[in-house]
């Protein structure tokens, strides 16, 4: 991926951040609404759970197919044009849901959907890190991903004050989710960055070329569903109310907002892999102490809470990783296997992790989510021992 020719001025840095955060807004938000919204409907009908959890994957699944296509697209058309197209698909794709009431069609409309949450995704990523500086990446990179989080939290909250019935859900959303193109048009027109050149490597490459980074988006892609689908389940089997069952998914969420921008900042101080290997200790050890804080709320809320902002890391210094190694279309494919590293967490860890906790009622899900870290301990400490050391940047 290229930048534009001249050196962006301070203000237009401050522009196409504007952009990149409205197209990652878009994402956050549409995800945060759809997921609760359509398996509330889908129950509401008498759906079977096998047939929502089908449905729920379409997202993961397009974003597994489309990803590595998109680099090579991006040499055909502007990434301007490709985000405008995405945001018009996404904010059609809601009200579709509400006048098509039909399961089975909301299979190709939810696959369509995943289609453009991808391409805003990976996209913008590619943005973010062509437009970060090397002293400031990790911190450009944790305000992003507190926006993405932000986003997805904001689902509910907006659920709560619009409802889940009639139309009102999926129009406001569909309203909101087009109205991401005024920033973009705004701001980023001759600010986004170009893809001119077929990368040096092959798309599949960059997975054993930076295991470590493309690695981190697959234990928090895995982390993080199994946390939002399976840790309320998880918390009632263990004599939790529903209400407090909801709550504690609140505290997770806290984590991953208020830690993002930290965690960045360090890791513009020292060894990216270091933090990297912390942030999977710390998943590690906040997984199998989980069951030993969920007798009480006091000790349970805290421990959650530095787990979902720790494992948050992974996702924020994998990607800044990325930026500091790779440059060109090398970097958009980078970017994308990142993507879909993260989208096969997302889509192999709940069925795994379920199957875990029905083997073992109901820690099992402690144990898969430990296994994943373990996995992935071992892999970030292997590459802190044998990479080279990077040159920190001044400040």
């Amino acid at each position: 991926m290229q930048a534009p020719d001249a050196p962006l001025t301070p203000a237009e840095r401050r522009r196409s951040l504007v952009a990149v955060i409205a197209c990652i807004s878009v994402v956050g938000m549409g995800l945060g609404v759809s997921i609760p919204l359509l398996a509330l409907m889908m129950e509401r009908n008498g759906v079977p759970a096998s047939i929502i959890g089908l449905n729920t994957a379409m997202p993961a699944l397009a974003t597994f197919l489309f990803t590595p296509f998109i680099a090579g697209l991006l040499r055909r058309t502007s990434a301007i044009s490709f985000l405008l197209a995405c945001i018009l698909l996404s904010a059609l794709a809601m009200p579709a849901y509400y006048l098509f009431p039909n399961v089975w069609l909301w299979f190709p409309i939810r696959f369509l959907n995943g289609l453009a949450f991808t391409g805003l995704f990976v996209v913008s990523e590619f943005w973010i890190n062509t437009l970060a500086e090397e002293k400031n990446r990790g911190r450009l990179i944790g305000i992003y991903g507190t926006v993405l989080s932000c986003g997805f939290a904001s689902g509910p909250v907006m659920l709560f004050l619009v409802g889940t019935e009639g139309l009102a859900p999926f129009a406001t959303t569909g309203a909101l989710i087009a109205a991401a193109a005024l920033p973009l048009l705004l701001f980023g027109r001759g600010l986004a960055p170009s893809i001119t050149e077929k990368p040096s490597h092959a798309f599949t490459t960059f997975l054993v070329a930076a295991p470590a980074a493309t690695m981190a988006g697959f234990v928090y892609g895995a982390t993080e569903t199994n946390i939002f689908n399976l840790l309320p389940i998880y918390s009632v089997r263990i004599g939790m109310t529903e209400q407090t069952a909801a709550f504690v998914l609140s505290i997770f969420a806290a984590g991953n907002i208020l830690c993002q921008i930290p965690i960045g900042l360090w890791a513009d101080r020292v060894n990216r892999r270091f933090v990297l290997l912390f942030c999977a200790t710390v998943g590690l050890l906040g997984s199998l102490a989980i069951p030993f804080a969920a007798g009480s709320l006091w000790l349970f809320a805290p421990t959650l809470f530095i787990f979902g902002g720790v494992v948050a890391g992974l996702y924020t210094v994998g990607l800044t990783l990325l930026g500091e190694r790779f440059r060109g279309a090398n970097l958009a494919s980078a970017n994308a296997a990142f993507v879909m590293m993260y989208s096969t967490g997302a889509l192999i860890a709940p069925p795994l992790s379920g199957a875990a906790m029905d083997l073992w009622d109901p820690h099992g899900l402690i144990l898969a989510m430990a296994a994943i870290c373990a996995l992935y301990v071992a892999v970030a400490g292997w590459r802190y021992v044998t990479a080279p050391r990077p040159v920190l940047p001044e400040d």
